[in-house]
């Protein structure tokens, strides 16, 4: 998979006039075209063009993307990213990066990963401390549409090699711990300094699948015995709209749950830079192993956890709110509201409280809880059977086909679609 070779995925480039031509990853465009945010085969570019074309691509004279486009996750980061190019995005202690050099060593990132035949689907590993050069790393995956298998901390684990990526980007200090990953492939210094290195895995690699062309987040557990969650690409782009978290834009600064490297990291990260918004890093990189406060069954069944996210404003008060999610509902489900500690459901999440018929109890009632709506995971890496098992079909949801997460916890019922924990049910 990995060598140099003829590129098997393009990204796609356009005029205000509306022409769009097919370009090499990693290369810049000619004078007058710009990048519109897709990566794939000519194939797959082909019908892209297709479809923005038949959305009205762009708005003559403004340069902006279409609706289309700037709906993906790619595009809502480049989005935020040109708005802005000169705020800082990521800052640790003293240090601050700025969109403009996240985004150069993102997109110099992905085209050595596309050069190297990497491609939408294919597993990438991602492995060190929570530090810029990681969240870059992280991004350059999912812009060329690739599945990211993330693992944070100071040496790759065993939930990493079981994922089987074929390739691993990792801080050239690492290697001695990895050695399924022994031949480098490329090297580069990162916006912390800190030398970065691509190595690729000797052993045959899982391949993208036919359902595989999204960009997509793994989740790797903290914890033996737990499954690894899949984030797909529309799932993560709903940080960015009305989710129910306090509004961020340019000015603005988030700073992730602690410890640094739980699911709940990612997604303060994600909301941060889909809304140009500022990431505080913690000052010593590093990662973590800890959930936030845990609310539920042992680690190997489904786990509730409540988090806090802050958002310090500029010349203002901070934004506190707390959050109930788990990581197969990309850690967000519910609001914790004060005084009563009842929990809200977010928008666009709904919840069921079911018997064990899957019908509603009544109000006051008991019953198991359900979650269903845009939060939702893909499911569990490589466990078709305990995806099924977990992930069922949503009899009560607006449109068929859809998927409730069963969570394996006792709820009570309460009125405005409110509900309580009772008590985690066993198994």
């Amino acid at each position: 998979m990995v060598g140099r070779k003829e590129p098997r995925y393009f990204q796609l480039v356009a005029t205000e006039a509306r022409e769009f031509a097919v370009w090499p990853i990693g290369r810049r465009p000619p004078q007058g075209w710009r990048v519109v945010p897709f990566a794939g085969t000519i194939q797959a570019c082909g019908r892209h063009v297709a479809e923005l074309r038949s959305a009205g691509a762009a708005r003559a004279g403004d340069g902006r993307l279409s609706p289309v486009a700037s709906a993906t996750l790619v595009g809502l980061l480049h989005k935020a990213a040109g708005e802005q190019p000169d705020a800082p995005a990521l800052s640790a202690g003293d240090r601050r990066v700025s969109y403009r050099q996240l985004w150069e060593l993102v997109e110099e990132l992905a085209g050595r990963l596309t050069e190297s035949g990497v491609g939408p689907g294919e597993r990438v590993g991602v492995a060190g401390p929570v530090t810029a050069d990681l969240v870059a790393a992280a991004l350059a995956v999912l812009v060329i549409g690739a599945t990211c298998v993330l693992s944070v901390g100071d040496r790759p684990d065993a939930a990493l090699a079981e994922a089987r990526p074929g390739l691993v980007l990792l801080p050239a200090g690492s290697v001695a711990a990895s050695p399924r990953w022994s031949m480098v492939v490329a090297r580069w210094v990162g916006v912390t300094g800190t030398a970065w290195q691509a190595r690729a895995a000797l052993e045959p690699a899982v391949g993208a699948g036919a359902d595989d062309s999204e960009a997509s987040l793994v989740m790797l557990p903290s914890r033996p015995g737990v499954p690894a969650v899949v984030w797909r690409g529309r799932q993560l782009a709903w940080l960015a709209g009305d989710c129910g978290l306090p509004s961020t834009g340019g000015g603005d600064r988030l700073l992730p749950p602690f410890p640094p490297g739980t699911p709940a990291t990612a997604v303060v990260a994600l909301r941060a830079l889909l809304t140009g918004a500022e990431l505080v890093l913690p000052e010593r990189a590093g990662g973590g192993s800890a959930d936030p406060q845990r609310i539920g069954p042992a680690p190997i069944a489904p786990v509730a956890r409540r988090w806090r996210l802050r958002t310090d404003r500029a010349g203002g008060s901070p934004d506190e709110v707390e959050v109930v999610g788990f990581v197969e509902t990309s850690m967000l489900c519910a609001t914790v509201l004060s005084g009563t500690g009842d929990l809200a459901p977010l928008p666009q999440v709904r919840r069921y409280v079911l018997d064990a018929q899957l019908g509603p109890v009544p109000p006051g009632e008991v019953g198991e809880l359900y979650v269903a709506g845009a939060t939702l995971a893909a499911g569990y890496l490589d466990q078709p059977e305990l995806t099924m098992s977990r992930f069922l079909p949503d009899p009560l949801g607006p449109v068929e086909g859809g998927l409730m997460f069963r969570t394996g916890i006792l709820a009570r019922r309460l009125s405005d679609h409110r509900f309580a924990p009772v008590e985690p049910l066993a198994g």
